[in-house]
Parts: C-alpha cells; structure tokens; sequence
C-alpha cells in the first residue's frame, strides 16, 4: 500500500469527522436556543431568525439543518421524547417486583418532567400533535407509552394486577403523573417533593384499587 495514499486518506478520515462533529454541535446549540425562545416568544412570537440571532449564525444556515420552524420544534420535542423514553425504558429494566416496577417508571416519569420543564411543556402541553408526528430516526410518545403498557401486561401475567384491559391502565398511570408534573409546573409555590409526596399518594392509591396480594 502505497504510504502517501494512505495518510491522504487518514486526512480526509478525520476532515470528515471533524466536519461532521461541528454539524451535531451547531444543531445541539440550534434546538437549545429554539427550546428557550418558543417557552419566551411562543408559537406565534417564534421565528428561526431569532434562533439564528441567539447562536450567531444567518438564518440561512439554520434552513440547512430546518425547513421550517415547525419542523425545528418537532425536532425538540423529539428528542426529548427520545431522553423520556430511554428514563421510562431503564426503570423497566430494574430487577423490580411488577408493581414496583410500575411505580419507578412512573417516577422516572415524574422527575423528567420536573427537570425538562421546557420539554415536558413543549412535549405534553403546548403542542399536542407532537405525541403522534414521528421524524425518521426518533422515538414517539407510543413508544414511550408502549413501556408503560408492558410493565402492566407483566404484572398482569405474573397474577400480581387484576386483569384489566392494559392499555386503560396505562393511561390512568399516565394521567396521574401527567397531573401532578403539570401542576407543579404551573403552580409557582408547588416544590419538587411536595410533587413526588402527591405522586406517591396516587400510586399507593392505584396500588389498593388494582393490585392483588
């Protein structure tokens, strides 16, 4: 192998690498700066000529990575539902017995809630059509509400939960934390435990109603 062919293309290798890098940075900064300008300017108020103002590029660079600002949000709650969704996914994992493994996936819920609070109000409240408006290479909230789903078919199958239609379930579980985090992050004087101490209320709550000793 001739040597100068091969150090030509370890330098287009790592041309390539570095290029690509700043792309996944520039686009980190671009959906940073639009998650903070929608939660202050609003749907309406928001433009991607202000995003490009608050990074320091053209607006001409922000339409390389974004067609429109809808496209630009959609992408945000996305990949906030991708990070939702791996936190409900790893509380699925824990060697947990059926009913508590519900309730840490509902925790886990919970605390994204409390510490993505642009997010969450992005995700769940502000623009609903981003539950069921996938983008290729990202997760939807059907996945994310797919985990709760099979922690309760398991628990169910295992003799521990009354058998019940799964999915309805689901959604009570999903109701109660959505409830308690939309409140806390609506209401100013709502702290973080005083949350968590509702959200246990409900499950202990749902745990009597649905669970069998």
């Amino acid at each position: 192998m001739n040597p100068t062919n091969t150090r030509v293309q370890r330098l287009k290798s790592g041309s390539l690498s570095r290029r690509e890098s700043g792309k996944t940075e520039l686009k980190r900064q671009i959906l940073e700066a639009a998650l903070v300008l929608f939660q202050t300017h609003g749907y309406e108020g928001f433009s991607l000529r202000q995003v490009a103002e608050a990074i320091g590029y053209s607006p001409t660079t922000i339409y390389l990575y974004f067609k429109d600002k809808d496209e630009l949000l959609l992408t945000v709650a996305l990949e906030g539902f991708k990070e939702f969704g791996a936190a409900l996914q790893a509380a699925y994992l824990e060697p947990n017995s059926a009913v508590e493994r519900i309730k840490a996936i509902g925790l886990a819920y919970l605390h994204f809630g409390l510490s993505h609070p642009l997010q969450y109000r992005l995700m769940f409240m502000q623009r609903s059509e981003f539950l069921v408006e996938p983008l290729e290479g990202y997760v939807s909230f059907q996945d994310s509400f797919g985990v709760i789903v099979r922690a309760i078919e398991d628990g169910i199958k295992s003799g521990k939960l009354r058998p019940l239609e799964p999915r309805a379930l689901a959604a009570l579980l999903w109701s109660a934390v959505h409830g308690v985090v939309s409140l806390a992050l609506s209401t100013e004087h709502f702290p973080a435990a005083q949350a968590e101490n509702l959200f246990r209320w409900h499950m202990n709550i749902l745990e009597r109603e649905y669970a069998i000793d």
